[in-house]
């Protein structure tokens, strides 16, 4: 019996292509986002080894130059610390620098200053994993079991199992779903498998927590396909339904959400802080430099007395003008964390209208690339920024040469792992298995009126 409904199931050819298609795009995913990942820890690790040689190379040079100058064109590495399911489930990893280097000048001039894409522009996702399971999934088994029964009336042996006693017709239906179900669940098993043997990914809980919830995910499909099974309609009655309910979660849905919340959230806080950090920086040149270092002594009060400079310029001056720029922005700039924020929580709310959307942010919420991780990456850059200008201010407002082992004094950035966010995750699965309980209900109810036509 098994080896008669694999045949049954491996014989048409669009079944073929559909396996053959969504196991190669998944494939792929994995590949390229395991090099994906492999390049940006390259990229942060370069980083570190480049600021170290440089370091080491002004150590054998010996004459060190003053402070103002060292930290004006000294890089500082820093790293968003991401983890190898990064490579599966990219987020906003794929939009954003994760080796953004920071020197003591406005930080706010620096964050986005090498952004060669807008992440405002992308937030659909790329290809990953993510996208493989949360959208061509479904379209894989609305393939494989929408049209199981229409096939079956077609062919004749549902109306000649249903002369047998015991329901015989109805188990072959819901065994055949079943095994297409296992066989979907065991690829996607496998799927992890290989992607935790390349990138390495212990198989703890959190591994079967993921494997879980894709799992759930798959039955839902299977089940919002058994529904349309049940109502023994024509073939293209069961495809046109199967694909309009994927076009309605996997692109209206979402793509209503999206316009919503862009007119919801109208404002653009970052950019004014990035124009206003800027002409406040052109300004300054022809402004009043006492002044400046005045309203830079407010903050700094151990600096207050020692404000005075000979000549036309000074590096005390230039980096007090970088700083005030940044406070005078600082509104703006707090103000699109707390956007951004907001966008996010709202968007929590409304992505049960859509279990592709539910899916794909838990996976990048557990994976540590969703915005609210990047923004945690953001606020320690800056509480790096602030580290680095503090190191260098005494330098300059004392005048105090710098020496070799001054350099190995010179802060570095520590990278937070964040800890893995599973609320999602665990969110995500109870909303799929109360969705599956009502969906099973509809189909045993919907299988008992079950009749030859």
């Amino acid at each position: 019996m098994l080896k008669f409904e694999l045949k049954r199931l491996l014989s048409p050819r669009a079944n073929q292509i559909s396996l053959l298609v969504f196991l190669l795009s998944a494939l792929l995913a994995i590949f390229l986002g395991a090099n994906t990942y492999k390049n940006i820890r390259k990229d942060q690790v370069i980083a570190t080894i480049v600021f170290d040689k440089e370091r080491a190379h002004l150590k054998e040079k010996g004459n060190l130059p003053e402070m103002g100058s060292l930290a004006y064109y000294a890089k500082a590495p820093t790293q968003w610390q991401l983890s190898p399911w990064a490579a599966l489930f990219t987020g906003q990893s794929q939009n954003n620098l994760a080796a953004m280097k920071i020197n003591a000048l406005a930080l706010q001039g620096q964050i986005y200053n090498k952004e060669v894409i807008n992440p405002n522009k992308h937030r659909a996702g790329g290809f990953d994993l993510g996208f493989v399971l949360a959208y061509m999934l479904p379209i894989l088994i609305g393939v494989l079991s929408v049209n199981l029964l229409s096939d079956e009336r077609q062919s004749g042996r549902f109306r000649l199992l249903s002369a047998f006693a015991g329901n015989a017709a109805k188990k072959t239906l819901i065994r055949a779903l079943l095994l297409r179900f296992y066989i979907v669940s065991g690829l996607l098993v496998i799927l992890f498998i290989v992607s935790a043997t390349l990138l390495t990914l212990p198989l703890n809980g959190m591994f079967l927590s993921v494997v879980g919830l894709s799992i759930a995910y798959c039955a839902l499909w299977f089940l919002i396909a058994g529904v349309i099974v049940s109502l023994n309609l024509t073939g293209l009655f069961n495809s046109l339904a199967f694909i309009s309910i994927w076009l309605v979660f996997a692109v209206l849905t979402p793509g209503a959400i999206h316009l919503i919340l862009n007119q919801q959230y109208t404002q653009q806080p970052a950019l004014q802080a990035s124009v206003e950090q800027r002409l406040i920086l052109n300004d300054g040149w022809d402004q009043d430099m006492q002044a400046a270092l005045t309203r830079f002594s407010e903050q700094y009060l151990q600096f207050s007395e020692k404000l005075n400079f000979e000549g036309r310029f000074h590096w005390k001056w230039y980096y007090a003008m970088h700083q005030l720029s940044d406070l005078a922005v600082d509104e703006h700039w707090q103000a699109h964390l707390a956007l951004q924020q907001a966008r996010d929580t709202s968007l929590s709310r409304i992505s049960w209208l859509s279990p592709n959307l539910v899916y794909q942010q838990a996976l990048n919420t557990f994976s540590g690339t969703d915005t609210l991780a990047y923004q945690q990456y953001l606020l320690n850059v800056s509480e790096y920024h602030k580290q680095v200008s503090e190191f260098i201010y005494p330098y300059l407002f004392d005048d105090i040469p710098v020496t070799n082992a001054d350099l190995d004094l010179f802060p570095m950035f520590k990278p937070n792992a964040q800890p893995v966010q599973s609320n999602e995750l665990y969110y995500g699965m109870g909303l799929f298995v109360i969705l599956c309980g009502l969906f099973t209900a509809i189909i045993r109810v919907r299988f008992r009126h079950l009749t030859v036509t």
